[in-house]
C-alpha cells in the first residue's frame, strides 16, 4: 500500500470516528446560549446598529432580518433542533454580519465555531455522531487563537503596556467603567500596565501549548478563566470571554478518575 493511500485511509478512519471523550454537545449548546443572549440583547437593544457613530455603515433594515435569523438559530443549537442546517444559516448569517455591517474579529470566529458545531452530531453524510474531527478542529482553532494573539502581544506596543493603559483609562473616564478604587489606582500606573501585560501574553503563549497538548486539564482550565476573567473585568470583553471558558473547560478532555479508570479495566477483561 503506497503512503498515499495510508494516509487517505487514515484521514478517513479520523472522519468516521466517533467521538469517544465527549463535550461537543455541551459546547455546543454553551456557545449558541452564550451567543443568543448576544444577539437578542442586541437586536433589542440596537447595539451594533448604533457603533455606527464610530464604525461607519449605512443604517439598513438588513442587519435586524440577519440578527433575528441568528437568534432563530440559537434557540435551534441550544434545543438541539435541526443542527446542521441550523448551524450552517447561523455560520452565513454570522458571515455576513461580519463582513458586510461589522468586521469584528469574533463575528468571523464565531462564524467558522458555528460552521463547526453544523456538524456536532454528524451531519448530513457522517457516520458517528458526534464526530470526533470536530473536536479536533475545534481545539486545534483554539490552539491557533492563543498561539497568534499571544505572538502579537509580543510586541513593544503592547508589552510596555501602553495599550492596556490606553484601553482601561478609555473605559474608566469615557465610559465610566465601575472600576474598584484600588483597582483604578493600580491601572493608571503604567509600570503596573506593563507587568500585567507581559503576564497576559505569556499566559496565552502557554494556553496555546497547554490546548494543543490536550494536558493537563486543570491548567488549561485556570489559565482560561484568569486570562477571560482579567478580560472580562478589565478590558470590558464579556461574551468571547465566555466563549473561550467554556471552550476550553468542555471541549478539552478530562482525566478519568482512577475508579472509572479501573471499571474500564474490568468490563475489557470480562
Amino acid at each position: 500500500m503506497s503512503i498515499r493511500s495510508r494516509a487517505l485511509d487514515r484521514f478517513a478512519a479520523w472522519v468516521d470516528a466517533p467521538d469517544a471523550a465527549g463535550g461537543i454537545a455541551a459546547f455546543r449548546r454553551a456557545f449558541a446560549g452564550i451567543w443568543l443572549v448576544y444577539d437578542t440583547f442586541d437586536v433589542a437593544a440596537g447595539t451594533t446598529e448604533r457603533a455606527a457613530f464610530w464604525l461607519p455603515h449605512l443604517p439598513s433594515p438588513d442587519l435586524a432580518v440577519v440578527q433575528l435569523v441568528l437568534v432563530v438559530c440559537g434557540l435551534a443549537l441550544v434545543f438541539g433542533r435541526h443542527v446542521w442546517p441550523a448551524g450552517m444559516i447561523a455560520a452565513v448569517a454570522r458571515g455576513t454580519e461580519a463582513f458586510a455591517f461589522y468586521p469584528l474579529n469574533d463575528f468571523f470566529f464565531g462564524s467558522i465555531v458555528y460552521l463547526l458545531l453544523a456538524h456536532s452530531e454528524g451531519g448530513p453524510f457522517a457516520r458517528a455522531a458526534p464526530p470526533r474531527w470536530v473536536r479536533d478542529v475545534l481545539l486545534l482553532e483554539l490552539a491557533w487563537v492563543y498561539a497568534a494573539t499571544g505572538m502579537l502581544k509580543l510586541s513593544p506596543d503592547w508589552l510596555d503596556g501602553g495599550h492596556l493603559f490606553v484601553r482601561t483609562r478609555y473605559l474608566a473616564q469615557g465610559a465610566h467603567w465601575p472600576y474598584p478604587a484600588p483597582l483604578a489606582h493600580a491601572l493608571s500606573s503604567l509600570e503596573t500596565d506593563a507587568v500585567l501585560a507581559k503576564i497576559g501574553a505569556s499566559g496565552e503563549l502557554a494556553l496555546a501549548g497547554v490546548v494543543f497538548a490536550r494536558r493537563p486539564y486543570w491548567l488549561a482550565v485556570a489559565l482560561a478563566v484568569s486570562i477571560h476573567g482579567f478580560g472580562t473585568v478589565v478590558t470590558n470583553v464579556w461574551f468571547f470571554s465566555a466563549t473561550m471558558i467554556a471552550a476550553v473547560a468542555l471541549l478539552l478532555p478530562r482525566p478519568r478518575s482512577s475508579s472509572a479508570t479501573a471499571g474500564a479495566r474490568e468490563r475489557v477483561i470480562a
